[in-house]
């Protein structure tokens, strides 16, 4: 949505509504004339009372100058950006033109600069922007041919001529620009690089001219660069010549953090709204590296930007969730498990999937959502990992091994731990129905019969006892 506030056309925005275009993102499971059909939206409501809408009758997004500054406000980073930073093969020189094209010049601002743009009637129309990539494009499309030749066929212009010098005017403080915005990441990105990440490298990204530009009567051919990443130092050696095949993943991937978090800094530093959506960019770091991007994020991210972290990885996610409490943060942050779920979930083959949003506030509070939503097999899934929770929290270490050092299975724990919290003074009565229940919900093998008003029975009463058991035993988390 932020970024159609950046397109020239309505039509850049309306083919993601349209139905039979290949670029349309609306549910393929409500087509229009359905009964349940509804008109595709996309709103962010904000703390001023004001919000960005998109939808197929409102393109008002394109024109919006607040969404504008917010989109070169915010971040967006996945696992596949850093990927394209080391998808070279050993013999290949490290160039990130492509990925600045698609991953950075959408949201930075360069000088402002007039330009001509052929209209579909043939006529030019003048606009100006401000936006890298647009000026990008203008740079290495065919520019349009504005005069005629003693023949009256169309050409470019030449040399004296104002579009000639518009262009390379337009080209040439396109470059200073570019070379302005990788001298402030190499300056910006090595320190969070050695610091923040504890790296043991440089880096250098270094802007060079593989073809100038050529305009003849009938032939424009566009510049051509290289953006080269190289490695001048590592632990005070010579320089790496192909750090994709010398430095491992975990390097590689920390040097890309350090170049995405350089140009955060870069962003525009006043809108509306200020977002980091980061999705999974972690995968490829190894556990040290994660711990300490994420104390980049929690410190230097979060206190300036709405932040947003997803994640399918289950440690990942854990982690996450207990840096934020150790940090005192909690308050500031909800957090929620996405799976796909089925409109009948007795017959998934022949339903259409649906997305399932649970807020994460506990195993308990997640039993209830699954129960209620018929899920039943799920909830009683969650309840055993809750047993497992309340027992892992309530016992000791040495509590939960036998003889031979070894951890007893679930049931012997949950023997343990009545015992124990019989000792503390937790009602008798509620340790007995987790007793009564053990068998029957832990077990996975046994839920051939979770459609029975027996086993749902069970199974609410079930989820009632382990939620008096986590005011019972002061486990809020549970």
């Amino acid at each position: 949505m932020l970024e159609c506030s950046n397109k020239e056309d309505d039509a850049d925005i309306s083919k993601y509504f349209a139905a039979g275009n290949d670029a349309c993102l609306i549910n393929i499971f409500l087509p229009n004339g359905a009964p349940d059909y509804v008109e595709s939206e996309i709103k962010i409501d904000l703390d001023d009372g004001s919000s960005f809408c998109l939808s197929p009758a409102d393109l008002t997004i394109r024109t919006d100058a607040d969404a504008q500054a917010s989109n070169y406000a915010s971040e967006f980073l996945n696992y596949k950006m850093l990927f394209r930073i080391h998808d070279f093969v050993h013999r290949d020189e490290i160039d990130l033109f492509t990925y600045f094209e698609r991953e950075v010049f959408p949201y930075v601002k360069f000088a402002p600069v007039k330009y001509w743009k052929k209209k579909p009637d043939g006529t030019l129309e003048e606009h100006e922007t401000e936006n890298a990539k647009q000026i990008w494009e203008f740079v290495r499309n065919e520019i349009p041919k504005s005069s005629v030749n003693k023949n009256g066929d169309a050409r470019f212009p030449r040399v004296k001529e104002p579009e000639y010098t518009t262009y390379k005017n337009i080209v040439n403080g396109f470059t200073t620009e570019l070379q302005s915005l990788l001298t402030y990441i190499n300056t910006e990105g090595n320190p969070i690089l050695q610091t923040d990440f504890e790296g043991d490298f440089q880096f250098k990204l270094e802007l060079i001219e593989l073809e100038p530009y050529k305009i003849a009567a009938q032939k424009f051919t566009p510049p051509k660069f290289l953006l080269k990443l190289t490695v001048p130092d590592f632990h005070g050696a010579s320089p790496v010549p192909r750090p994709q095949s010398f430095l491992n993943e975990a390097r590689l991937s920390a040097l890309g953090l350090s170049i995405r978090f350089a140009i955060l800094k870069k962003r525009l530093q006043t809108a509306k709204l200020k977002l980091a959506l980061l999705d999974d960019f972690m995968i490829s770091l190894d556990m040290n590296n994660r711990d300490v991007a994420l104390d980049y994020v929690f410190d230097k991210v979060t206190p300036s930007y709405q932040t947003i972290i997803l994640t399918h990885d289950r440690y990942f996610y854990e982690m996450a969730k207990d840096k934020i409490k150790r940090k005192g943060q909690s308050a500031s942050w909800k957090t929620y498990e996405m799976f796909e779920a089925f409109d009948d979930e007795t017959d998934p083959i022949n339903s259409k999937p649906k997305p399932c949003i649970i807020e994460d506030k506990g195993k308990v509070n997640k039993a209830w959502a699954l129960f209620r939503s018929k899920d039943y097999a799920s909830a009683a899934n969650v309840i055993r990992q809750a047993t497992e929770k309340l027992c892992k929290a309530y016992l000791t270490r040495q509590e939960r091994l036998n003889a031979n050092y070894d951890e007893v299975n679930l049931v012997e724990r949950i023997n343990r731990f009545i015992q124990k919290a019989t000792l503390a003074g937790v009602d008798i009565n509620i340790l007995n129905n987790l007793s009564l229940y053990k068998s029957r919900l832990m077990d996975l093998g046994s839920h051939h019969d979770i459609e029975t008003p027996l086993f749902r029975n069970e199974l609410r009463k079930a989820i009632e006892t382990l939620e008096k058991l986590k005011v019972a035993t002061n486990n809020p988390d549970l």
